[in-house]
């Protein structure tokens, strides 16, 4: 084989290995608390975390707006509870992560651990499992939840 036919093979196996169809992704990483939020949306969204974690079915419904707790009562929020517990545990502690950044709201992240026994009680599990809380600020005044769930 001559050299041309060498550095044609070549070239042609680095454009096919390289660049045909190849999408080049950055890993996006901000600085830490890069999205910044009210206190009032931090308090607000930990008020709602500690009201779960302690099974104060009030004091999560009353943190919802008005028109949000006609659907979301204190007996959907026994429901959930009692099914989050049936499939991870009983929580046992809870710490912020992270807020998203979304145009007009604050989804924050927050890390619900919870415990668990086997049958008989003689070893124990932990889970970990994300909590979202989005927040606003309703007329830059009030802070708000606009919506909750575990993922």
């Amino acid at each position: 084989m001559s050299k041309k036919a060498i550095f044609a093979a070549a070239a042609l196996l680095v454009s096919v290995l390289f660049l045909n169809g190849c999408v080049v992704v950055k890993e996006y990483a901000p600085q830490k608390d890069a999205v910044k939020i009210s206190q009032k949306e931090y308090d607000l969204a930990r008020q709602l975390v500690q009201a779960f974690v302690k099974n104060d079915a009030r004091t999560f419904v009353l943190l919802l707006p008005e028109e949000t707790r006609s659907k979301f009562t204190e007996e959907s929020f026994a429901a959930t509870r009692k099914s989050v517990l049936e499939s991870v545990g009983e929580p046992v502690a809870y710490s912020y992560i992270t807020t998203l950044e979304l145009a007009g709201f604050h989804p924050q992240i927050w890390k619900v651990r919870f415990r668990r026994y086997n049958v008989n009680r003689t070893r124990t599990f932990y889970s970990e499992v994300l909590f979202k809380v989005v927040t606003g600020m309703a007329d830059k005044k009030e802070a708000v939840i606009t919506g909750f769930s575990f993922q």
